[in-house]
């Protein structure tokens, strides 16, 4: 080996060295982040011990899991919310496993009052409290029941049963039964074990709050040009209706006149027999630019069931029980809208394909399918791929909503044309007090956007921007809030599996008070190197937002087939008139690891940005990176397909 050869393995070794070091610190167990967080919150309030021993505890009950402890603060800050919250009737929080002597583990970060999960497990969990004085004037005989919770001197089964009795009383599974209930997003008990814990959220027996329906559904089905699909979709939708009344209504908005055709003949040749009540089909035909919201509407106006089904022609339902069981969820007065599991075909009729849906989360980035492209096999956090959960949003693919709801609410909004209108409806329902809820034990097959593609392209994706845009407006409280999903859960980046904060290590948000600017875009200053654009340099934008006079910027970049420990990097901004570099801090990203393990390196390759938005030039500007090797002459730049707006 030659004297060259020599010095650059070793230049390679210690990046490298470097690189598993910086890893290495980015790496956090939940026990020491919790701690620090916990001291954070000591620090902001000044006097905190004084308030704890003043906190009014005859104020209000609690139902509690012997077997474990408070934390320290706990009943001053429910004390707290109670004083913030005067109507509130239950404060619950989050909890974790800490034996006395060892360190803290298993945290279970809640979402707010979710009456579907909490029929299904006593998610509430280790400590709860009850106001007296409301718990009084809504039933003395359960004021008497949770006298002897509070002592102690009941079982698991007594206090969950009193706790689930007091929610029925007071309304908290009826429509704005929420605003009865508040989730504290701090750690209010600890458990002495594991086992303690599972056992103390587990019903001997679950709840249950569903009922048999016999309301008619009318399953709405737009379509254009694609026969085939159809045919498939409409045959499962009579293998899966199990006896329940429903209608088939397709909305057309111009399909060629072949494929017309061959779209009614399939129509006419379904069974004409009464299935569980009257059975007919509509085919709704309309030439006209193609706006899913418009269609949606059609349909519903053309229907007469009680329950509306919009479902997509390229979803494949694959239980006989699927519309019956949705029917029961949506005909209650608590409910909203009704989703179930999505997944991609399978590659082979044995195996089951990845998880496309599990229900809709809300980032600051925007709406993202959680859990996308994860096997299905897999349990994921809180078992968020079975059961049902309830969550701010379910896709129109394959939606169940009562149509008196669905009328009280507006229907669809025609402004968003493609994206964020089942979102939009979702949001709507949520305002108006129902509750959305994903049934992930029904599942069936989506070819997602397959009748319109992707949204890669600068075109589409600048139209997706649009309509997120729109969506907000309609709808600001929810901007980059989800109830129903922790803040304490992984939230800035598009790693679809749901965790905790701490695993995705000590992220720190890169500051840069003055972008630099280069008078010359063309001639990109790269230490002498001769800079090439190469679309080895892969580069996604994942959010921008401006907040507060700052923009903030999320994403990573891989520089394909080459150890990425021996770059470095900047983000470039450039406009028809400006063109900035900002200096990249490596942002650890445990997904690039997980999904790109065949590439040299990655887990460090997030970014995440902030930067004072007067000190860059107003005007719209595509996002790419410079990405430059410590090792070699390579200087690499490529670009996204993203442009923002400053």
């Amino acid at each position: 080996m030659g004297f060259k050869e020599i010095v650059k393995s070793a230049l390679i070794a210690e990046r490298n060295r470097r690189y598993l070091s910086d890893l290495q610190s980015r790496k956090c167990s939940y026990h020491a982040w919790i701690m620090g967080q916990e001291a954070g919150y000591r620090r902001a309030r000044a006097g905190g011990a004084s308030m704890a021993a003043s906190a009014p505890e005859d104020e209000w009950f609690l139902a509690f899991n012997p077997d474990g402890r408070f934390a320290k603060h706990a009943l001053m800050w429910i004390a707290e919310v109670f004083r913030e919250h005067p109507d509130a009737l239950l404060v619950y929080g989050d909890e974790d496993v800490w034996p006395k002597g060892k360190e803290r583990t298993c945290p279970l970060f809640k979402p707010d009052w979710s009456p579907d999960l909490f029929l299904q497990e006593y998610y509430l969990g280790g400590l709860v409290a009850i106001r007296r004085d409301h718990l009084k004037a809504l039933s003395p005989e359960l004021y008497r029941r949770w006298e002897l919770v509070d002592c102690g001197e009941s079982t698991k089964e007594d206090c969950q049963q009193v706790v689930a009795d007091t929610l029925r009383l007071a309304g908290g599974f009826e429509k704005n039964g929420r605003a009865l209930i508040c989730h504290l997003p701090r750690i209010l008990f600890h458990s002495n074990s594991v086992e303690s814990q599972k056992d103390f959220l587990c019903y001997e027996k679950p709840l249950d709050d569903s009922s048999a329906t016999e309301m008619c559904v009318s399953v709405i089905i737009p379509s254009k040009d694609h026969p085939e699909l159809l045919k498939n979709c409409v045959e499962q939708v009579v293998a899966c209706a199990d006896g329940i009344p429903y209608e088939l209504i397709v909305v057309d908005n111009g399909s060629d006149p072949e494929n017309k055709e061959e779209i009614s003949r399939i129509l006419e040749g379904l069974p004409k027999e009464e299935i569980g009540g009257p059975f007919k089909t509509s085919y709704c035909y309309k030439e006209e630019a193609f706006n899913f919201s418009s269609m949606c509407n059609r349909g519903a106006r053309e229907a007469s069931g009680d329950l509306l089904l919009f479902l997509n022609d390229d979803v494949t339902l694959l239980q006989k029980d699927t519309l019956p069981q949705m029917a029961c969820l949506a005909a209650r007065k608590m409910t909203g809208a009704v989703g179930i599991k999505l997944l991609y075909p399978p590659e082979n009729e044995v195996q089951r394909g990845r998880i496309q849906h599990a229900g809709i989360t809300n980032l600051p980035m925007g709406p993202v399918h959680k859990l996308q492209f994860c096997k299905d096999g897999e349990a994921a956090y809180w078992h968020r791929n079975s059961g049902r959960h309830n969550l701010l949003a379910v896709t129109a693919a394959c939606l169940m909503v009562e149509r008196a709801k669905f009328e009280e609410i507006g229907g669809f909004t025609e402004e968003l044309a493609v994206a964020f209108n089942d979102v939009d409806l979702c949001f709507a329902l949520h305002e108006a007090g129902y509750s959305n809820v994903c049934d992930c034990d029904l599942y069936a097959y989506h070819n997602e956007s397959f009748s319109r593609g992707d949204d890669e392209s600068a075109e589409k994706l600048n139209r997706l921007l649009g309509e997120r845009a729109r969506l907000y407006e309609r709808h600001p409280l929810l901007d980059g809030k989800d109830p129903f999903y922790s803040v304490f859960l992984n939230r800035d980046c598009l790693d679809t599996r749901i965790r905790p904060e701490y695993e995705t290590g000590k992220r720190i948000r890169q500051r840069v008070e003055k972008p630099s600017e280069w008078k010359d875009g063309r001639d990109l200053p790269a230490a002498g190197k001769q800079a090439r654009e190469d679309a080895c340099l892969l580069i996604r934008v994942e959010s921008f937002l401006r907040r507060d006079g700052d923009c903030y910027l999320t994403g990573y970049s891989v520089v394909l087939g080459d150890n990425n420990a021996c770059y470095e990097k900047e983000l470039l901004l450039q406009s028809e008139d400006h063109f900035y570099a900002l200096p990249l801090v490596p942002q650890y990203r445990p997904d690039l690891e997980e999904n790109m393990p065949d590439q040299c390196n990655v887990a460090l390759c997030g970014f995440w940005l902030e930067w004072p938005e007067e000190q860059v030039a107003s005007g719209a500007y595509r996002v790419g990176v410079m990405a430059e090797n410590q090792v070699g002459n390579t200087c690499l730049i490529n670009w996204s397909n993203r442009m923002v707006e400053l």
